[in-house]
């Protein structure tokens, strides 16, 4: 037993050390240096100021709320569309269900500059389908990603549509995998396609759900890149989420301290998130 357990300490050992290497040190170090002012110029330690001066600035407040409007606009739409696509997938056959789980599956790949032009041009003011579809029902053309009132919205459907391959694929294999007799029991006792949806396959598909959330919530918490590339933060600050706020306090205001205690907070939130949702779903898992 003992030398059973030292081979599998020995298995794990490397795992642990790379862990150690990029995880835990890189997250002592961040908590060391959001106790300090550091910048190019000056090392000093400060105590919890930054912490204080980050609670009292407003743009932090307003970038935490946006990230979390990002998460309800997002998450939701993730979890529901992935699983209609899902019930209506698990109908069809052969190449064809390849041919769609590749159309949701190719943003997964793609290259997120690809995907960011792409997009730009479906919102662009003079030649984006958008405005075009706009113009055609008689409403004017409108700067989608400039308009505070559509900044977000155009982003929430961007990062969705992106966002739904892995989802979609998860709940494929969790229905093929609910035994055909509870559907086949239920269409004797006369329940209808929805019933058989709400009754038998949310409740046996409630584990992927909650994987799907977690992540998800976790995924769109940390987005910037698009965020960048799209909108840069704005309009008027408008998509400033909290890992924008980190990224810009770091490498454009060179406020590492500042940015480090940005970061303690955000895995704080983050992690609470987590947490509320896994002990509040997991008691609706049924197996």
């Amino acid at each position: 037993m003992r030398k059973n357990n030292r081979e599998f300490n020995l298995l794990l050992f490397p795992y642990f050390a790379l862990f150690s290497l990029f995880v835990v040190y890189p997250l002592i170090q961040v908590i060391h240096y959001s106790f300090f002012k550091f910048n190019t110029k000056t090392f000093q330690f400060i105590g919890i100021k930054n912490y204080i001066d980050i609670i009292g600035d407003s743009l932090f407040v307003k970038s935490v709320i946006t990230s979390f409007y990002f998460v309800i606009g997002v998450v939701p739409f993730i979890i529901l569309i992935s699983v209609f696509l899902a019930f209506i997938l698990i109908k069809v056959k052969g190449k064809l269900r390849i041919l769609f789980l590749g159309m949701f599956y190719l943003p997964e790949v793609t290259a997120v500059i690809t995907y960011v032009l792409t997009w730009k041009l479906v919102y662009d003011y003079r030649y984006g389908i958008v405005n075009w579809f706009m113009e055609l029902l008689g409403f004017g053309r409108i700067t989608i990603l400039s308009n505070p009132l559509t900044s977000i919205p155009a982003l929430v459907i961007m990062i969705v549509y992106g966002s739904l391959g892995k989802p979609i694929i998860l709940y494929l294999a969790s229905m093929i995998a609910i035994p055909k007799t509870l559907y086949e029991s239920a269409m004797i006792d006369g329940a209808t396609e929805w019933q058989m949806l709400w009754k038998i396959t949310f409740p046996l598909i409630m584990p992927t759900t909650l994987y799907i959330m977690i992540v998800n919530t976790i995924g769109v918490f940390q987005i910037y890149t698009l965020i960048y590339l799209m909108t840069g933060g704005g309009p008027f600050y408008k998509t400033t989420t909290m890992a924008y706020f980190m990224i810009v306090e770091a490498f454009q205001n060179s406020n590492f301290g500042k940015a480090s205690a940005v970061g303690i907070i955000f895995l704080g939130i983050i992690s609470l998130m987590a947490i509320i949702q896994y002990k509040h779903f997991s008691k609706e898992i049924e197996y």
